[in-house]
């Protein structure tokens, strides 16, 4: 008797194991499907990390901002006024009608200690050109960079200009803002003194 009622417990230990368990579901799609609210003192991931099927999305867990202050799968509809992790921010910059072509400082108001500013594309309306009876190429000068706590931004064909006869060029800047929860930046200065190949000193990422 005592071998039968043990074999029986096994029996039904393994079923339990193999279940898929829900909570205020009676659907599970996972060993363990939560629907609502759920509080627990350490997470365990599997490993290794199970692939998504190809009907399911993945998504970001966030923190939306006050006053929800929930910690909550990124929904754009839910926290509009939250910034994805990864955005995708246009400014059309009219310029100084006297210079037609100069942005010496345009500040974005963009947080410069939670975020990070990368210009990814760039566009001007009008033709430059220079004075100099040297043929040269103009080459746009195009930075973001931090100060006093924002994000500014810096544009210019140096040494060039639309002509006097046409109108004020305006500049179109494409940035790519992350967050720095995300996103880490690594900065490196390194000369190739007389040759013209050279290495890092030290993987900046690895």
């Amino acid at each position: 008797m005592t071998k039968i009622i043990s074999m029986i417990t096994l029996v039904g230990t393994s079923v339990l194991i193999s279940a898929q368990v829900g909570i205020n579901t009676a659907t599970p799609e996972k060993e363990l499907t939560v629907n609502g609210t759920m509080k627990t003192s350490g997470i365990v991931f599997k490993q290794p990390m199970e692939k998504l099927k190809a009907d399911e999305n993945y998504t970001f867990i966030i923190k939306s901002p006050a006053p929800e202050n929930k910690i909550t799968a990124y929904n754009d509809s839910f926290v509009p006024n939250s910034p994805a992790p990864i955005n995708l921010v246009q400014f059309k910059i009219t310029c100084d009608p006297a210079d037609k072509d100069w942005v010496n400082q345009f500040d974005t108001k963009i947080n410069s200690k939670k975020f990070l500013v990368v210009i990814s594309s760039f566009g001007f309306t009008q033709p430059t050109r220079t004075n100099s009876a040297n043929w040269l190429t103009p080459v746009p000068q195009i930075f973001a960079y931090s100060s006093n706590g924002t994000w500014k931004l810096k544009a210019d064909y140096h040494g060039f200009s639309p002509d006097a006869s046409l109108p004020t060029g305006i500049w179109t800047l494409n940035l790519l803002v992350f967050d720095r929860s995300y996103a880490k930046d690594f900065n490196a200065t390194q000369s190739l003194n007389a040759s013209t190949t050279g290495a890092a000193a030290a993987p900046l990422i690895q």
